[in-house]
Order: structure tokens, then sequence, then C-alpha cells
């Protein structure tokens, strides 16, 4: 047990080490073709855009855009995920129902959500309202359809079988389908939670006075190309650190086949 654990510690020390180097052989590349393959006004280059990031943090004022996106993120993905969970649920013990809006939650689905934000601000204003509702509207259809995927993975004859031994739906949902649901609404969670900062991002670069995507549009009608990716290497870094808990709750449930 001693040597597998030490042997996983050093496969894992090792790919960081590799990442690292990967990472450092990007940036160098980068630092060196700045100003001499392609014009510095263009793609900027790691000292400067450092610095930019280092000014932000010592002054303070990166805060209140970091905050306010987190803030639309969190409360979209939340009302979202709620939603598109007990809809889908609901739906998938009704199936008659499901087949009768299927075409209709289809078409709003492939609809383009950005192209909502017009009316979201005309309904709702320019405030956080809006972009919430946006948000909520994307990440509603990820977790309607990774629920209906888990409630449809259920097999019927296992659940008809319990039924001739007396179970009640209720039961059945509580100790057959939620199981075998979990790990599709898992794997809904980590892969709605992209697609959530981009319509966070986006929403805040077309209608806000703060935020990382007002940020990045902020500093890219004044041709500044170190604070456009002095924001983008902050969301990555936000993205990022938002993955792990996701990820770790994903792998820790059992993909379960009835």
């Amino acid at each position: 047990m001693a040597s597998r654990v030490a042997e996983t510690t050093e496969m894992r020390l090792s790919t960081i080490g590799q990442q690292a180097v990967v990472l450092a052989v990007v940036l160098a590349a980068w630092y060196f073709a700045s100003g001499t393959v392609i014009p510095a006004f263009y793609i900027s280059d790691p000292v400067r855009i450092s610095g930019v990031i280092v000014g932000w943090f010592s002054s303070g004022s990166i805060w209140i855009h970091i905050g306010a996106t987190m803030l639309t993120l969190f409360l979209g993905y939340a009302v979202g995920a709620t939603l598109g969970i007990v809809v889908g649920l609901l739906l998938g013990l009704s199936p008659r129902t499901e087949r009768v809006l299927a075409p209709f939650i289809a078409a709003l689905y492939g609809l383009p959500k950005v192209a909502l934000l017009p009316l979201l601000v005309i309904l709702f204003g320019i405030g956080l309202l809006s972009k919430v509702v946006l948000v909520a509207s994307v990440v509603f259809f990820l977790l309607l359809y990774a629920t209906l995927g888990g409630m449809a993975d259920v097999d019927r004859d296992t659940m008809d079988g319990l039924r001739l031994m007396g179970a009640t739906e209720s039961e059945i949902v509580r100790k057959v389908r939620v199981p075998v649901m979990l790990p599709w609404i898992y794997t809904g969670f980590r892969t709605s939670i992209g697609y959530a900062l981009t319509t966070t991002v986006v929403s805040e670069a077309l209608s806000s006075n703060r935020g990382l995507g007002f940020l990045i549009e902020h500093a890219a009608v004044q041709f500044n190309a170190a604070g456009v990716f002095a924001a983008v290497v902050i969301l990555l870094a936000l993205s990022s650190v938002i993955m792990v808990p996701l990820a770790m709750l994903e792998s820790r449930m059992k993909p379960t086949k009835l």
C-alpha cells in the first residue's frame, strides 16, 4: 500500500513538473515573439500582463469586478441548475408530457441565449437581474437534458419488477432513479459551469459597468492588449478554481447501472 501511494505521488509530481515545463516554454516563446515576430501591440507580453495584474490587485480595483462576475455566475448557476433538475425530474416521470414538449424544448435550447440579452435588458434593466436570468437560461437546459438522460438510463424491467414487489413510485425514485441520475447530474454541473462563465462574461461586456467581461471590453476599446490578456488570465484562474471541487465531486460518484 505504501509503495503504491508513493508511486502515485511520484507520478503526480512528475506530471506537475511536465506541465510547469510546458507553461514555461509557452511563456518564454510568447515573450521573445512579442515585438519581434508579432507586434507587441497585438499580443503584449507576459511581463507587461503580470504588471497589469499586480497593479490591479495592489490597488484593490480588481475585487469589485471579480465580485460582480462571481455573483452573477453563482446566482444564475444556482437558479438554472435547480430549475433544470426539477423540471427534468418531472418530465422524466411523465413520458407523455416529455414527448409533447420535446420539440419546443429543443427549439429553445438551440436558440442562442445571448440574442435574448436586449430583451432581458428591456424587461429587467441593465443591472444584475437581466444577466442572472440569461446565465440561468443557459444552465437550465444543460441540467434539464442531463437529468432526462439519467432518468432514461434506468432499466424499465427493473422498475416494473420493483412495482410488482409493491414498491411505491417515491421509493423507486429515491432508491433507483436518483442513484442512476447522480453521475449524469454531476457531469451536467461540470459541463454547464464553463457555459455559465462564458455567458456571464459576454453579458458583462455587452451591458454592464463592472465585472471581468466589462474589464475586457473596456481594455479592448482602448486597444490595451495587456489589459485584455490580464483579465483573461484572471478568468482562467477563477475557472480552474471553480472546476476543482466539481471534478472532485463527480469523481466520487460511481456510475450506477440498473
